[in-house]
């Protein structure tokens, strides 16, 4: 494992959502706080940074089968966001006409549908929820009674979702399948202590194991798909948020992290908090599936 490097000082507010974009060899992620897609190019440590017109908090982003379009969940839903004109197209709102609700984390299943994870606004609730949306905009409703949600990841056949119920300190798996919208068979996979912090984004690697980050807990964890806790990556900063594998072979593990909540004086104890970081931590991962949106056609 080589040693955990800052690539780049984002000073992020609440950096998250960190994505590869393989059709640009690019990594994006985005700031949820003060609503910006930030676009690392590694082979040319060229940063681009773009506005996104949409209101705080954002929640996530997905690439997509157009290599312009991400989705991205926000407050009123899900929209496509262009990357080179910043354009927003609706494209859902499964929580459409309820209030006090937020939309977080959100990953692509290995069987093309989007699992989109909603907050309570002031995460003390239990009013989040687990949705599927299929790629003609359907939504169905997975699982609820979440504060915080994060995640989810998924094993390498497809067949197990990982969800972290953060306010809660709990990871659980759930059995899935390609021809059924809704999770069955929820079983908690990792009861975290106080000292770990809250269990946030998550990532599965090429030997099928899950990599997590963790709010308020300074680190990474490998953990087994039995819950066994395999490796700690230690990260200088409390709130690590978000990890992606991406770079050449996907050998890199990429790092975002928040100075979101952190009084001044933590900030002088923790001055690299909302920096990106990145490791190669000896294990690959794997190309995300791209959510499938139809492609404009010469001919319509």
């Amino acid at each position: 494992m080589s040693i955990l490097r800052n690539i780049y000082p984002a000073q992020n507010k609440l950096g998250e959502a960190a994505i590869w974009h393989e059709a640009s060899q690019r990594l994006m992620w985005i700031d949820l706080l003060e609503p910006r897609l930030f676009i690392l190019d590694p082979a040319t440590n060229e940063i681009l940074i773009r506005p996104i017109a949409l209101d705080a908090p954002l929640g996530a982003i997905v690439a997509t089968t157009n290599p312009d379009l991400l989705m991205v969940s926000h407050p009123r839903g899900l929209s496509t966001l262009s990357v080179e004109t910043g354009e927003l197209e609706p494209f859902a709102h499964p929580e459409q006409g309820r209030d006090g609700v937020i939309y977080n984390d959100c990953k692509m299943d290995r069987f093309g549908r989007l699992w989109v994870g909603t907050s309570h606004n002031k995460e003390e609730e239990p009013r989040g929820a687990l949705w599927c949306v299929t790629a003609d905009g359907r939504c169905f409703l997975g699982d609820a009674g979440f504060a915080v949600s994060n995640g989810p990841a998924f094993s390498i056949d497809g067949k197990t979702m990982y969800f972290n119920d953060s306010g809660a300190r709990k990871t659980y798996a759930y059995d899935i399948a390609e021809d059924d919208p809704h999770p069955r068979n929820r079983r908690k996979l990792v009861n975290w202590m106080q000292d770990e912090g809250m269990p946030d984004g998550v990532v599965v690697d090429e030997e099928d194991n899950l990599w997590v980050a963790h709010w308020g807990g300074a680190r990474i964890t490998r953990v087994s798909k039995r819950g066994d806790r395999l490796q700690v990556v230690q990260v200088p900063v409390p709130h690590v948020t978000t990890v992606c594998f991406g770079g050449v072979d996907h050998a890199t593990l990429y790092v975002t992290t928040a100075r979101d909540g952190l009084s001044l004086d933590s900030l002088k104890t923790w001055p690299q908090s909302g920096d990106l970081f990145s490791i190669k931590p000896g294990f690959k991962g794997l190309a995300e599936p791209l959510f499938p949106l139809k492609l404009p056609s010469l001919f319509d």
